[in-house]
């Protein structure tokens, strides 16, 4: 099988990631799919493996020498996503009732909305609820939540296989 070279690979990771990211916009501002708030924590990790992947892999690519520690850039990257991979699937267990969210941003908590709050939302101009524990969309009863598990996942073993074969 052939890999990327391991100093390639982080900047390989961050446009995964960013089509990733874009694939959760598309969603919210083409298809009307409004995130959650565990929604926009998971953009957060993808953010950070594009901010890690562009920063090794342009330092990697100007400064040759450093090359060599490019197995460290893919472990890096490849424990964001496997950080992406870990809350993501927690996030689908929630959508998926197989365990409780927090309080804040599902059905099951108890959280304090003023009367200003909800008149706004009433009259259509505040932001809609949107509860973590209910999946906006699903493909073959997967969720966005659930592929992005799934994405992270393989991408966090490919970036340890590079690093392993490089190291």
């Amino acid at each position: 099988m052939m890999f990327p070279a391991a100093h390639r690979w982080p900047l390989f990771a961050a446009l995964a990631s960013a089509l990733i990211l874009g694939g959760a916009y598309f969603f919210q501002y083409v298809l009307h799919y409004a995130p959650c708030a565990l929604c926009y924590d998971q953009r957060h990790i993808h953010q950070a493996v594009i901010g890690a992947g562009l920063v090794t892999g342009v330092v990697m690519h100007f400064a040759p020498g450093t090359r060599r520690f490019g197995w460290i850039a893919c472990l890096l990257v490849g424990g964001i996503f496997a950080w992406s991979a870990g809350f993501a699937g927690w996030h689908a267990g929630i959508e998926y009732g197989w365990w409780e969210g927090p309080a804040t941003c599902t059905n099951t908590g108890s959280t304090e909305v003023s009367m200003s709050d909800l008149n706004a939302l009433l009259s259509g101009g505040g932001d809609p609820i949107v509860l973590c524990d209910e999946a906006a969309w699903t493909l073959f009863g997967i969720s966005m939540a659930g592929y992005n598990a799934l994405m992270s996942a393989g991408l966090a073993l490919l970036s340890g296989l590079i690093a392993w074969r490089r190291a």
